[in-house]
């Protein structure tokens, strides 16, 4: 018991977590609400936002991981009680319609986050107007090599912070941290991959994380434009896209035609992540994410941690495994005290 622990989540914060455990001899139960791992996560196949990174980020995390004799993957999984929540914890957790107790003696939530549903936005017109999609589309459409670009592609928009940064119901608040890196990284590569089409970002604010800030650079001197303004609507009119902006800059209206207009949707906390934190006892925020209350990944529940965009706010790919990490290790010396007790 003394070597247990329950991770809640599948994502890459979570994979690292459980990697870090297991080479210290820890044995660990990963309770993943989704069918697979790092669903979330495969999204940022190239490494977060980082154009020269190229290997893939998941995977490394994946290797070995799945088939070692300490995890105990539970994929398709959700907590459904909690029966005591503190040390050691008693859980009830429901896979594919069967039910079992599992006792803990330390836990981990790294939920994640889940992508803002950019069909709230009814004016920009995602899923119901032609060439509108999100940088999650067009990720999936560069891993597949089914880029939606011919020689009739004239102007691509990026609209950033769609979801983010904003009161309306049902989104984020706050800022989603990975949106303008991971859009600027998409609009340099479609820069250098088709130098002839004008690539233009409409942002509230630029906000590259730490190194990243040499993507806004590359992508100035690679000829992507960058107007402050925010989008107030999307239509189609015949073969074009018309997008209506105000330029904040200017503080003035306007409209720019384009072939594709590309959303990016930032992240929401996982629609039942305040609720584990409830039964569990650990605070949350007002924004519904797991409160740390000494950072980086200690919540107000002793022996209960939390890591990546689970708390305090959706995260990057390089935070995320830099908590996950940190949350195994407030884990292990967590273990080693109640082993000297």
């Amino acid at each position: 018991m003394t070597n247990n622990c329950l991770i809640i989540g599948g994502e890459i914060a979570a994979l690292r977590a459980a990697k870090d455990l297991i080479a210290y001899g820890i044995s660990v139960t990963l309770v993943n609400p989704s069918k697979e791992l790092g669903k979330i996560s495969k999204m940022f196949q190239s490494g977060i936002s980082d154009f020269a990174f190229k290997k893939n980020v998941l995977r490394s995390h994946l290797e070995g991981l799945e088939s070692n004799p300490n995890l105990n993957l539970m994929n398709n999984a959700q907590i459904t009680k909690i029966i005591k929540n503190q040390y050691p914890f008693e859980v009830e957790i429901t896979q594919n319609g069967t039910t079992q107790n599992h006792v803990a003696n330390t836990i981990i939530i790294a939920t994640g986050f889940e992508v803002f549903n950019a069909e709230k936005i009814e004016e920009y017109g995602y899923r119901y107007l032609e060439g509108v999609l999100t940088i999650f589309d067009l990720e999936m459409a560069f891993q597949q090599q089914k880029i939606p670009i011919n020689e009739k592609t004239k102007r691509i928009i990026f609209v950033l912070c769609v979801g983010s940064r904003t009161l309306k119901d049902g989104g984020n608040p706050d800022c989603s941290s990975y949106c303008c890196s991971y859009s600027i990284n998409q609009a340099l590569r479609i820069k250098k991959e088709f130098p002839s089409i004008e690539v233009v970002l409409m942002y509230m604010d630029i906000r590259t994380v730490a190194s990243h800030e040499y993507l806004y650079n590359e992508a100035r001197k690679a000829g992507v434009l960058f107007i402050r303004g925010r989008v107030s609507s999307i239509e189609r009119a015949e073969d074009n896209l018309i997008t209506f902006y105000e330029d904040t800059l200017a503080d003035s209206q306007d409209v720019l035609p384009a072939d594709l207009v590309i959303l990016a949707v930032g992240g929401v906390p996982l629609s039942d992540c305040d609720e584990i934190a409830m039964n569990f006892g650990v605070q949350f925020t007002p924004n519904r994410f797991v409160k740390i209350t000494d950072k980086p990944v200690y919540t107000s529940t002793p022996g209960i941690f939390a890591c990546g965009s689970a708390c305090d706010g959706v995260k990057n790919v390089p935070q995320c495994l830099s908590e996950g990490g940190a949350a195994a290790m407030a884990a292990i010396q967590f273990l080693a005290e109640k082993t000297e007790k």
